[in-house]
Parts: structure tokens; sequence; C-alpha cells
């Protein structure tokens, strides 16, 4: 049950409780190659709950970062991109004590184990996203307490201090998610595809032999689908990048701080961020989950930079005895805002590159006609020709859960094969013909719809 999220500035106070509706997902690199079910029925979940306000990824202290590890991780934020500003990172067997490590005692200690743990994750994190500022939330926790006071309470801190980071981020909408194929299914639509492929150019080349009007009018086709091709792909990524960035979304820039209380002085924590454009907001959210509201806002600056920016630097403190302090300063600013010269940008290209594809368009639907196709054995092999292109562009179209829900027979059947080879390239078509013709509602609606036809 989601709860707006607590600025200290306000004067608000904390819900006393809030309601948790956890998914337990389970890992990709499944053992028996179900990844892509596992993904269809987390989306299926996630869609049916309507929003997300968090995604919890739970590792091991101490467990190297492998590139296992980082499919594992990478899966999951190209699926969910939306939550990529709401990742937080639980660290079991965090032991505070080093019971299993007594030489942590002598050379190190536990914050300084934290503090290494979180810059690794973070490096990977930073080289799997490509996004050098990316940065979350990390909780250490260890559940091996053995009737230990101070473990117990350590334990109760952290997990206080985790419902409070989720009940602090704000809920994201999710109506539909594309499915995002693993690497299985891809192996088998690259077997597809190099099968359709070779039928595309094989049945244009025996019609350009005879010197048909058919095979002139397929040679024209492709000459003019690659043509517009170069302008199709700008198009669709000027597209792509401004549903990415033309929205309300927040861009924020996020500082953590967790400091623990002093015999002598209160905890302090010295922030320092810099806006992401003129028009901000700052949030400062007291995620130590205790009963009553002790941080506060020693002293706050707001610096002109030269972009056009803010700086602002901030002196927190916990004015409480025996009172640690953690949270985190949020500066926030709506995406359309942070990139209006880019956006302003992309939509003319948007519009240039729409009214050039559409001329283009119309000039070779022109020099199509002027063709025309009278012959029977012709048009035979131009629907061999249509429905090959039809299933090859479906393939390479990103796909939603129900759509791979009705294609999933075929895919189970080509599974159950130990690899692709005891498959024949006829039956691979004839198998995935089937299913996209019986499943799927936009499938080609030729009349003849024989398998043979791509075969």
């Amino acid at each position: 049950k989601q709860h707006p999220a607590v600025d200290v500035r306000d004067g608000t106070k904390p819900p006393p409780q809030i309601q948790v509706h956890a998914l337990d997902t389970p890992g990709v690199e499944d053992t028996k190659g179900e990844d892509d079910e596992h993904i269809q029925n987390i989306i299926d979940a996630v869609i049916n709950l309507g929003s997300l306000s968090a995604l919890v990824m739970v590792t091991k202290c101490g467990c190297p970062i492998t590139p296992a590890w980082k499919e594992q991780i990478l899966r999951y934020w190209r699926q969910f991109p939306m939550m990529q500003a709401q990742w937080i990172f639980v660290h079991t067997a965090a032991d505070p004590y080093a019971k299993n490590n007594p030489q942590r005692r002598k050379t190190s200690s536990f914050e300084a184990a934290c503090a290494n743990r979180v810059e690794v994750v973070t490096e990977a994190m930073q080289d799997l996203s490509k996004d050098k500022s990316f940065t979350a939330a990390h909780v250490f926790v260890e559940c091996d307490v053995e009737d230990e006071e101070v473990l117990e309470a350590v334990l109760a801190k952290k997990q206080n201090n985790f419902f409070a980071l989720i009940a602090n981020f704000v809920a994201v909408r999710i109506d539909s998610l594309p499915f995002q194929k693993g690497p299985r299914l891809l192996e088998i639509d690259a077997g597809l595809l190099a099968s359709l492929e070779a039928i595309i150019q094989a049945s244009t080349e025996t019609l350009v032999e005879v010197k048909s009007s058919l095979g002139r009018l397929l040679e024209l086709k492709n000459k003019h689908a690659a043509e517009t091709e170069h302008n199709r792909q700008k198009l669709l990524a000027v597209e792509m990048e401004l549903r990415q960035i033309d929205h309300d979304g927040e861009v924020q820039n996020v500082q953590y701080f967790d400091e623990t209380w002093g015999l002598f002085s209160y905890p302090k924590a010295d922030i320092r961020l810099t806006s992401r454009h003129v028009i901000y907001t700052i949030s400062v959210i007291d995620t130590t989950g205790y009963d009553n509201q002790y941080l506060q806002v020693e002293s706050e600056t707001a610096t002109p930079m030269d972009e056009g920016t803010q700086l602002i630097e901030m002196t927190l403190v916990t004015p409480h005895l025996f009172t640690s302090m953690s949270g985190k300063v949020v500066v926030a600013s709506k995406s359309r805002d942070v990139y209006a010269e880019r956006v302003h940008i992309l939509k003319d290209q948007h519009r240039e590159l729409a009214h050039t594809l559409e001329e283009e368009l119309a000039a070779q639907k022109l020099e199509e006609d002027l063709l025309g196709i009278r012959q029977e054995e012709e048009q035979h092999t131009m629907r061999r020709h249509k429905i090959a292109g039809e299933m090859r562009d479906f393939i390479k179209t990103p796909w939603t859960c129900d759509v791979y829900r009705a294609m999933r027979p075929f895919y189970d059947q080509v599974k159950a094969c130990k690899s692709l080879d005891e498959i024949s390239n006829q039956d691979l078509l004839r198998k995935f013909q089937r299913v996209w013709l019986d499943n799927v509602p936009d499938a080609t609606d030729l009349e003849a719809k024989d398998v043979v036809d791509v075969i």
C-alpha cells in the first residue's frame, strides 16, 4: 500500500504502519531453461498489480560479481526501464561481528566492509547500465543473530530502514510491458529468420531469372524496402528517444546518508547536489524508521551554476542523544524540462522524417502499381514471398506477454529438442507458421494458408 514520501522539512511524520505487497521472483539463468516462462509470469503479475514501488535485488555479501550475475541483473534492468531509479540492494550474511571472518576484526571494520561492497556493486551497475551516475540504496542484514541482543537490534534497525526506503519511493504505474526474449528464444528466432531470409531471396532470384513481371516487382519491392529502411530506423529511434524523455516523470539526483550517533555529539551529514534544471524540487527523506521525527535541516543554500542549474548544499542534523540518522536527499526535475532542448530538436526531426518517408512510400507505390501482376503461378510465388516477409517482420517486432503466450506452444516443441540441429529448416518453419496462423490475431489472412507456401 503506497504512502506519500515524507519530507522532513514539511514537519509531517511517517505513517505508523505500511502494507507491503512483495513479488518473490525466481532468478534467471534457470537450470531447467524456464527463464522466459519466469519473465512472462513476472510481467503478468506486475501488470495485475498495476504499479511497482521498488525493485529489490538480494545478494550475499562476499559473492563475486560474475558475468552470470551481471546477465541476470541486466535482464531485469532492461525489462523494467521505468524502475531504474528505484532499486534497492539487500546484502545478506553481513556478519557484523565478523564471526566468519576473524581477520576482519584486526584489519578492517563492519562499516568499511559494507562500504567496499557498495562500491563493488555500484561499479558493476554503472558498467552494465552505461550510466556513470547510477546510485541505489543498500541495506545489509544478518539473520543469524543466535539470541544476541545487540545483533537483534541491528537487524531490527536494518529492517526498519528497508521498509522506510520502500514506503518513501513513489509508485510507478505499469499498464503494459514488452516481453524481453531470453538467449534460448533468440537462438530459435535466429534459425527461423535465416530460413525466411533465404526463402525471400530465393523467390526473388528465381523470378528475376525468368524475367517475369513478378520478378521485376519483387526486385523493385526489395529495392524500395532498402531505400526506406534507413529513414524508418531513424524515425523509430527518434520516437523511442522521445518516449524516454518527453514526459513529466522525474529525473533525480540523489545522495544517501547514514551516520551513527556519538557519545559527545549529534550525527550530522553534509549534502552537496546539483539540480538537473533551474526548476526543481528538493525532498529530504528520513529512512531511520523511528516512531518520532528527529531529522532536521540545519542549513541550506542554493548557488546558481553557469549551465543554469543550481548547486544545493545542505547540512542535516539529528539533535537527539543516542539516535542515528539515515535517509536521502532527492533533487528532482521533470524530464520534459531537463531535456527540453533535445525534445524540441527530436520533434523537428520527427516531422521531417515522417514527411520524407510518406513521400518515398507514395512514389514507390505508384511505381509498383504500374507493373501489375496477372499470372496465377506468379501470384503463388508472390504469396510465398509475402507470407515469409510477414513472418520475418512478426519475429523482429517487440512482443507483449500475450503474443509470447500465444506462440509458446511452438517454442515448447522446439526447446524439447536438445539442439536446433535435430530439426530441419522445413519442420521448424512449418511448426512456427502453424502456431502463428492459429493463435495470433494479426497473422496474415491470405487465402492460401498451406505451410508449403513458405517452404
